[in-house]
């Protein structure tokens, strides 16, 4: 496990995988995700700690 927080990510840099533990709130009226945590995000496969992307961090915006 490592900390890799700080760098926005949709992978994790300790193993590759694409699968993240985050923290979100969904709409009750809708049932999306209203709002997420960006640096408590984790890895699922390995526990890296990460920072959750954003859509302004993908590297085409």
């Amino acid at each position: 496990m490592g900390d890799y927080r700080g760098i926005p990510t949709c992978a994790c840099p300790a193993c590759g995988s694409h699968l993240l533990e985050i923290t979100a709130s969904f709409s009750p009226d809708t049932y999306e995700i209203e709002m997420y945590l960006l640096d408590n995000a984790r890895c699922a496969i390995c526990q890296a700690h990460l920072t959750a992307p954003t859509p302004i961090d993908h590297p085409a915006a």
